[in-house]
């Protein structure tokens, strides 16, 4: 199942050159003329959490409402070719085996006609927006305005809500567009400022030298990482990344010497990351951990390849997220992509579309792409509260059983959690001491499954929901590729049912025996499957 999984997922580290292909232009969709008497409401386009009992009021007539995505469609003709295509490329015996396309062969191939694009910019334009810019593979328009503007256009109003004790905005209403645009327009990506999860969980900082063990067990060093992943024979045989770009999509920005820090105290090879702010410098957020979690350990295993990181700052409609996803997949510099965020697929609405049909160009050009499943068990639709360890926790499941949209796609790998079972005997697994690369793990640690959800250690503890998520889609039925021993089949008999299974792969998480990170000078202790991402 495991190979299944990974050739599904491009899961590649090869330099392959796209392949020459001429394509024909994709004919128009848009026929009618765009008229605003003429409208269609985008059902479930409001965001569930901006409820009247959230609800603060109304948003100012001019509040920026920059960088939005107008999502684009595929018609049924080109989405059966894209089909076909994905799994062509996979295929050894498939003249199209492997030969990738770029982001401007795909959007030729399976984005709308100029013509179709030309009527939605002037629609757009009419109205007073500002077009910024339109992605190569023809899948969103980004455009920007006002508030006023956004709500005579979209046919809504844009109010302001508490949820928290943070401030977020969003429509209050589905959103309408002209009749005459549904041909080749799904809506807009979202309108809101709630922002995706981040799964990295702090469990405390641990000064300016690496520790030997966190709260009674261990925290991960890369070498530590290598010894139990048996890593070093790929290491000896010339694998280490070398050529190869990881790309991580974020939404904070960093402190580049942490970087250095971390490879230079852990003896990695001084790789510098490439670092691109996409739009406006987003500066240090809350995100920030993230960031530095995801570019340092995506850089351990594959300690000879470039990982580029990409800023973008998060708007009143966009999450950063979204748009350095976006940009990573179309600037198709990186043959792999992590992301460590995740909203669950209610909440998501058109969003999912979006990173469904996102996921799929870059496997359509050969980038493989792996998602942190989650750390919430199935509760990831429950609001996040903040208890004593930092955690993203959440009361027990009160809003479905529900798995991570940006990770539910069958286009990417969706990555869940273990933990080690060392605590009946660790020191079968652990030496009493680091060695001179400040690692003491002897050997491979037998895994469970993860559940930390009451968790307690040397600063404590805490009745808090922290564990590996997983579960079944409630939008893709389940893919060719994910078939296997324990993996349920879809009963013929049930027609309409969904049953993508998450996660596929999944290795350590937990903060028993978290990540090392470096931030602001100092090591953290860093658990959860945005560790896990990054580091598979």
């Amino acid at each position: 199942m495991f190979r299944k999984i990974i050739r599904a997922a491009t899961f590649i580290l090869l330099s392959v050159a796209p392949g020459s292909i001429l394509l024909a232009q994709a004919p128009p969709r848009i026929v009618e003329p765009v008229t605003e008497s003429a409208f269609a409401r985008l059902r479930g386009t409001t965001h569930r959490l901006a409820t009247p009992a959230t609800r603060i009021g109304r948003a100012p007539a001019d509040l920026p409402m920059e960088r939005i995505l107008l999502k684009l469609k595929r018609s049924p003709v080109q989405q059966k070719d894209l089909d076909q295509l994905l799994a062509d490329l996979q295929n050894p015996a498939s003249g199209s085996f492997h030969n990738w396309l770029t982001p401007e062969q795909f959007g030729q191939r399976f984005g709308p006609a100029q013509q179709d694009l030309d009527a939605i910019t002037a629609w757009l334009q009419s109205h007073g927006f500002q077009i910024n810019e339109i992605a190569k593979g023809r899948n969103t328009i980004e455009f920007s305005g006002t508030a006023l503007q956004v709500e005579t256009a979209f046919r809504t109003e844009i109010h302001r809500y508490r949820l928290d004790r943070e401030e977020h905005t969003a429509n209050s209403t589905d959103i309408a567009m002209p009749s005459a645009l549904e041909p080749v327009v799904s809506g807009v990506v979202s309108l809101h400022s709630f922002p995706h999860r981040s799964f990295a969980h702090v469990l405390r900082s641990s000064g300016i030298e690496p520790l030997e063990n966190v709260g009674g067990g261990h925290a991960l060093t890369p070498y530590d990482f290598a010894t139990i992943y048996n890593v070093a024979p790929l290491w000896s045989g010339g694998f280490d990344g070398a050529g190869q770009t990881i790309a991580i999509p974020g939404r904070s920005n960093i402190t580049i010497s942490d970087v250095a820090t971390f490879r230079r105290t852990f003896g990695l090879p001084p790789n510098v990351p490439r670092i691109t702010i996409n739009g406006v410098d987003p500066g240090l957020t809350s995100s920030e951990v993230e960031a530095d979690l995801d570019i340092q350990w995506a850089g351990v295993v594959a300690k000879g390849a470039t990982v580029q990181f990409v800023a973008s700052k998060s708007t009143a409609t966009t999450d950063g997220v979204d748009l350095s996803s976006t940009f990573v997949v179309n600037d198709n510099t990186a043959s792999v992509i992590s992301l460590s965020f995740g909203s669950c697929e209610a909440h998501l609405n058109s969003e999912n579309q979006y990173f469904n049909d996102l996921w799929a160009q870059a496997a359509a050009q050969g980038m493989s792409v792996f998602v942190s499943a989650g750390d919430s068990g199935s509760a990831g639709c429950d609001p996040p509260r903040t208890f004593l360890l930092n955690f993203n926790t959440t009361k027990p499941a009160s809003e479905g059983l529900v798995v991570n949209g940006l990770a539910s796609s069958p286009n990417n790998v969706a990555v869940g959690g273990t933990q080690f079972n060392d605590v009946a005997s660790p020191s079968s697994y652990w030496n009493p001491a680091n060695d001179t690369n400040l690692a003491s793990a002897r050997g491979y640690i037998p895994e469970l499954v993860w559940n930390e959800s009451s968790y307690t250690g040397s600063l404590g503890s805490s009745n808090s929901l922290f564990a590996g998520s997983g579960g079944v889609s409630s939008i893709y039925p389940t893919p060719a590729w994910q078939t296997g021993r324990g993996v349920p089949f879809e009963d013929p008999g049930s027609s309409g049912q969904h049953h993508r299974y998450l996660p596929d792969v999944s290795l350590s998480g937990s903060l028993h025996d978290g990540y090392q990170v470096y931030q602001g000078g100092k090591v953290l202790t860093v658990g959860g499957t945005s560790a896990s991402s990054p580091a598979m």
